[in-house]
């Protein structure tokens, strides 16, 4: 079979095949990640109603910034110091999603919800580079403690 694409509607009254070319559809493309056996093999879908779309995208947004709020409260209750790596990891995430949402989901959402997200995001990348400016300021201080206790016991060694 060659490069056709095919769109399947059904009604009521009759059943029929119409062909469209999938470049000049405009709309919200998804690739499916799961494949099922004995199932129809899906390899780009097109949402092309609007209101459809920005649904899909708000439901995917509001999942990440949920997880990045859970996050954020178990990087809180830790209080052991040794989360650096945690705080980096969702701080790329939280900028990550910050640009997906600037340059892919613009286009698709309504500009009060995007600027809403986008200060919820705003809040969020800022507390964790609080955090991490916190551990920092901890781990310097420790240092400088060492180096002032050493400092110390030179000063008893000497004559």
């Amino acid at each position: 079979m060659g490069k056709k694409s095919y769109y399947l509607l059904k009604n009521k009254k009759k059943r029929e095949i119409v062909s469209f070319e999938l470049d000049k559809l405009d709309g919200y493309k998804v690739s499916p990640k799961t494949n099922k056996k004995d199932s129809i093999e899906v390899s780009k879908i097109i949402f092309v109603n609007r209101e459809f779309s920005e649904k899909i995208i708000r439901k995917k947004i509001d999942k990440k910034i949920a997880y990045l709020l859970e996050q954020l409260k178990i990087i809180d209750e830790d209080d052991s110091g040794d989360n650096e790596g945690a705080i980096r990891k969702n701080l790329m995430d939280a900028e990550k999603l910050r640009l997906q949402i600037i340059n892919n989901y613009v286009k698709y959402l309504g500009h009060t919800y995007e600027s809403l997200t986008l200060k919820k995001l705003e809040i969020i990348i800022e507390q964790l580079r609080y955090k991490l400016y916190y551990i920092e300021m901890i781990k310097r201080e420790i240092y400088m403690n060492q180096i002032n206790y050493g400092n110390e016991l030179e000063g008893r060694r000497s004559r």
